[in-house]
C-alpha cells in the first residue's frame, strides 16, 4: 500500500505556520490516490494555542478520510507541552496510541504538573452552544483570578462566545479553543478553529458578491449570515469592534485559501495558498 506524507515543520505558533500546514495538507490530498497519509511531526519543536487548534482540525479532517500514520517529534519538549494542554485527552485514540507506541508517554503522563490554571486554558472542544458557554465562563474565572478588569474580561469572554457560536451555527464541525496568558509578553493569545466549510462556502450562496475576498470581508464588517431568521451575523463584527478597544491588539484568520489581517479600518487579504477546509482565528491582545 502506498502513502503520501505531510510535513508539519519545526513550529506551529503563527497563522502563517497554519497556512503552510493547510497548503501542504491539501497538496498531498490532491496527489494522494491511496488510503494512507502520514503526518510527519518529527521536527516539531515549538507549538502554541493556534498550533494546537490548527493541528487538531487537520487531524480531524484527515482521519475522516484516510488511515493516518503519525511520526512523533524527536524532541520531547513539545510533547510535554501537548500533554500539559490536554492534547492527548482531545485527540483521537488512534493518534494517542501512536504517540504511546513511539514514545515513553507513561513518564510524560506521570510528570508533576505545576498548577497553571490562572495562566492558560487547556485545549477545549465544543459541539454545542452550552459547551461554548461553559468554556466562556471558565475563561472569565481564569482572568478574574489574574486581576483583569471586568470590561476586559467581558471582551475576552465575548471573543470565545461569538467565535464558538459562529462555528456551531455555520459548520458541522467541532470547535477547538485554546487560550494562553503570557506574563512575559503581557499578552493574551486566543485561538479558535474548526474544520468546517469555511466562511466563503458558508456565505457564497446568500451574498451577491463574486470575490471570495469580498465575501470574507462582508462576514467581518457586516451582519452577513446564512441564518436569515437569527441575528447571528453581528458576531464577527462585534469581535472586530471589541478587539480594537484595546490599546494593542491583532486579529488574523485563515479561511478558504488566504490569510486575512483585520484592523480598525477593514479586512485585508495578506497571503494566498491552496483552498482548504476550516476557519482559523488568532487574537492577541496586550494587557
Amino acid at each position: 500500500m502506498g502513502f503520501m506524507e505531510i510535513n508539519v515543520g519545526s513550529k506551529l505558533s503563527t497563522i502563517e505556520n497554519i497556512h503552510q500546514l493547510l497548503n501542504e495538507t491539501m497538496e498531498v490530498i490532491d496527489l494522494n490516490s491511496e488510503s494512507v497519509i502520514t503526518l510527519n511531526m518529527e521536527y516539531l519543536s515549538y507549538i502554541t494555542p493556534i498550533g494546537f487548534t490548527g493541528l487538531l482540525s487537520v487531524l480531524n479532517y484527515l482521519e475522516d478520510r484516510f488511515d493516518v500514520i503519525i511520526k512523533t517529534p524527536y524532541n520531547n519538549k513539545p510533547i510535554q507541552y501537548m500533554e500539559r494542554m490536554n492534547f492527548f485527552k482531545v485527540c483521537s485514540e488512534n493518534v494517542k496510541k501512536q504517540f504511546e507506541k513511539q514514545k515513553d508517554m507513561e513518564a510524560i503522563y506521570k510528570r508533576n504538573r505545576r498548577n497553571l490554571e490562572d495562566e492558560l486554558l487547556e485545549i477545549r472542544v465544543a459541539e454545542t452552544h452550552s459547551q461554548i458557554e461553559e468554556i466562556s465562563a471558565l475563561i472569565k474565572r481564569i482572568f478574574k483570578n489574574k486581576g483583569l478588569k471586568g470590561n476586559r474580561r467581558s471582551d475576552i469572554q465575548a471573543f470565545i462566545t461569538e467565535l464558538g457560536n459562529n462555528v456551531i451555527d455555520h459548520t458541522d464541525s467541532s470547535c477547538y479553543i485554546a487560550v494562553k496568558n503570557n506574563d512575559e509578553e503581557k499578552e493574551i493569545e486566543i485561538a479558535v478553529a474548526d474544520r468546517g466549510q469555511g466562511i466563503y462556502n458558508s456565505l457564497k450562496d446568500v451574498l451577491n458578491l463574486q470575490s471570495p475576498h469580498d465575501i470574507v470581508k462582508a462576514a467581518i464588517t457586516t451582519k452577513a449570515s446564512r441564518l436569515t431568521d437569527e441575528d447571528r451575523g453581528k458576531g464577527l463584527m462585534d469581535i472586530k469592534q471589541r478587539a480594537f478597544n484595546w490599546s494593542e491588539s491583532s486579529v488574523t484568520l485563515r479561511t478558504n485559501n488566504a490569510i486575512y489581517e483585520i484592523t480598525k479600518d477593514g479586512v485585508t487579504p495578506k497571503t494566498e495558498g491552496k483552498i482548504s477546509f476550516g476557519t482559523f482565528f488568532l487574537i492577541k491582545v496586550k494587557l
